[in-house]
Formats: C-alpha cells, sequence, structure tokens
C-alpha cells in the first residue's frame, strides 16, 4: 500500500514539473515572436539639412619669439682677458663683449707684416730691373710669388687677430653668458646667447580653411594669456606656402603696439582673427555625423530603409559642421539611434 502511495506521489511530481516547464516554453516562444516585431526597425529621429548664417572669425594660439636670436660662438683659443658685457646687458652690433688674449698673435702678426712690407719692396725692385732686362723672367715671377705668400699670411693672422675681440654680430640684449675672468676658450665654445626683441613675432598655426581668409599687411588683435588686462595688435607679414606634418600652415605676425616692451619672448599669445562678413552655409549637429570627422558620412532614410551617405565637412565651433559636399538643403539625416544603425538598417522616424 505505501508503495503505491509513493508512486502515486512521484507521477504527480513528474507531472507538475512537466506541465511547468510546458508554461515556460510558451513564454519564452512568445517573447521571442515580440522580439522579433521590435526588432524589425529601429527607431531614430532625424535633423533637416538647412543654410545658415555662419561667422567665419577664429582664433589660434602661439609663441611670442624675437626677430633675432643668436648663440655666439668662440673663433680662436686663449684666455678672457676683459669683460665689456654680461647677461642682461644690451649690446649694439659692433660692440666689443670680451677680449681674448692676443698678444701671440699681435707678436705674429708684427713679423708676418714685416715679412710682406719686405717682400713688397723686393718685388718693386725686381720690376724696375725686369723693365731694363737685368733679370730673368722667373727671377721676377718667384718674387711675385713670395709677395703673394706675405701677403696671404698676413690676411690670415689679421682674420685670427680681429677674433680675439669678440663683438656683437646683431643688436639686442645678452640673454646668457658662458664665460669668466680668465676662462679658456677654444674655437666653437658658447660664449652667449643674444636675441633682439624688436620687433617682436607672433607664431601660429592655422587650417587650410582658415589659411585662405588670411592677408598679408593685416592688423590683427592679439591676446596676451599673461596680460590679459591689456590690448596688443600685430600685422601679418608672413604666411607660409606648405603645411607640415600636422597640415596646418604658420602664420607670423610682428607687433607693432605700443605697450608691446611687457611681452616677453615665449610667452603664449593669441591670434584673434575677425571677419565682418558672414556667410550661409549647410549645416548639422556633429553628433549627426556617421563615422570619424576625418571619413565622415550620414545616414538618409529612403523607403523606411537608412542608407549611407559620404559627406565633406568643415567642423565649427558651435558643434556643428559645415557641409562642403554630399547633401542639399532640405535633406533629412538620422540624428539619433545611430549606434545601432547601419547600411540597409529599417528605421521608423519617431
Amino acid at each position: 500500500m505505501k508503495k503505491l502511495i509513493i508512486i502515486a506521489l512521484l507521477l504527480v511530481g513528474v507531472g507538475a514539473v512537466a506541465f511547468t516547464l510546458y508554461n515556460n516554453k510558451q513564454e519564452m516562444n512568445e517573447a521571442a515572436t515580440l522580439a522579433m516585431k521590435s526588432s524589425e526597425y529601429i527607431s531614430v529621429t532625424v535633423e533637416n539639412v538647412e543654410e545658415k548664417t555662419v561667422n567665419r572669425n577664429f582664433e589660434a594660439n602661439g609663441v611670442f619669439q624675437p626677430s633675432q636670436e643668436l648663440n655666439l660662438m668662440a673663433e680662436t683659443s686663449g684666455s678672457i682677458v676683459k669683460i665689456q658685457k654680461r647677461k642682461g646687458d644690451y649690446v649694439r652690433k659692433g660692440d666689443l663683449i670680451v677680449q681674448i688674449d692676443d698678444r701671440l698673435i699681435r707678436a705674429d702678426y708684427t713679423i708676418a707684416q714685416l715679412n710682406r712690407d719686405q717682400a713688397e719692396k723686393d718685388l718693386k725692385r725686381f720690376e724696375n730691373l725686369a723693365a731694363t732686362d737685368a733679370i730673368t723672367k722667373k727671377q721676377l715671377e718667384e718674387n711675385e710669388k713670395a709677395f703673394k705668400i706675405a701677403d696671404a699670411q698676413l690676411t690670415a693672422l689679421q682674420k685670427r687677430l680681429d677674433d680675439t675681440q669678440v663683438t656683437a654680430p646683431i643688436s639686442g640684449f645678452i640673454n646668457q653668458d658662458y664665460f669668466e675672468m680668465g676662462t679658456l676658450v677654444s674655437p666653437g665654445m658658447p660664449l652667449a646667447d643674444i636675441i633682439n626683441k624688436n620687433p617682436l613675432k607672433l607664431s601660429v598655426k592655422v587650417t587650410e580653411s582658415e589659411i585662405a581668409k588670411v592677408k598679408l599687411g593685416e592688423e590683427i588683435a592679439v591676446r596676451v594669456n599673461a596680460i590679459s588686462s591689456q590690448d596688443f595688435t600685430g600685422k601679418v607679414h608672413f604666411i607660409s606656402d606648405k603645411a607640415d606634418a600636422s597640415f596646418k600652415y604658420e602664420v607670423e605676425l610682428v607687433m607693432n603696439s605700443p605697450n608691446q616692451d611687457q611681452i616677453k619672448p615665449g610667452m603664449f599669445g593669441t591670434a584673434q582673427f575677425k571677419f565682418s562678413q558672414e556667410e550661409k552655409v549647410l549645416k548639422i549637429d556633429r553628433k549627426s555625423i556617421a563615422g570619424s570627422l576625418k571619413s565622415p558620412g550620414v545616414f538618409l532614410i529612403k523607403d523606411d530603409v537608412a542608407v549611407y551617405q559620404p559627406v565633406k565637412i568643415h567642423p565649427l565651433d558651435d558643434g556643428t559642421v559645415e557641409i562642403l559636399e554630399g547633401l542639399k538643403a532640405g535633406d533629412k539625416v538620422i540624428a539619433s539611434g545611430l549606434i545601432n544603425v547601419k547600411e540597409g538598417t529599417k528605421v521608423k522616424v519617431q
């Protein structure tokens, strides 16, 4: 009797489990059917391609640079015996900065000058003798050669003597010096860094779409980050003809403000290129662009299907992009839901 009861309970339990599994399968099938129906399309929103007014103003950052910058090197050997200028001093072109010991060179120069003078006298005497055929042509040629050698030796020593006086090749301020009294120098050894910041320059980089708007001679407002309370101006005096590795062009401004002495080379500045003329262009939100800005495109809707359209764009500062090619005014592009959209996807506009 007990065995029958146990068997009956087991059958009831198995039946209950089977019924539960059957109901779960029905619910899963219904959910799958509903999912398939809901995946027949992707819900999206659209944006109209519209013609809007834009201002072509832009800014470009750069670093102020001196008009001239020079590393002064020694051209002869010897010890420094006199110092005329030091770091921070202003020098004019030709001013003596340091004097290198020239006693040995000066002695050699004196001997070379005496030899040259004697060779010149000998040559004149032999020329007079040659005029009367008192000497041979070879003797005259040998004296001419001796004079040229003595003259060349004197010229070489004159250059060595001049090199002992280290003078400023440009006008400007000595930004750094590398010498002390008695310092032993040799050719190629750095002695001083000289900078001329009159006029001061600001070098900035601009894109290919911006370079076409910049003109030589234009007056441009300049903001100096470290001196924000004052206004400055500069004049465009150089525009590069070739882009660099980052596809940008160099524009150089010469500063022409009366208060620009406060600006130091190495400070950061911002050139503010402003244009009065406004233009009408096709614009859409940057979020409507599929892919990257280097290879952009949009999705149009044709017969409830997403169709990819490559475009050429120019990013604007207000979070929009200018459409240069690929679309026309009145086109509708998918603006949201792009993460699930690809070529041929069925879509439904909300």
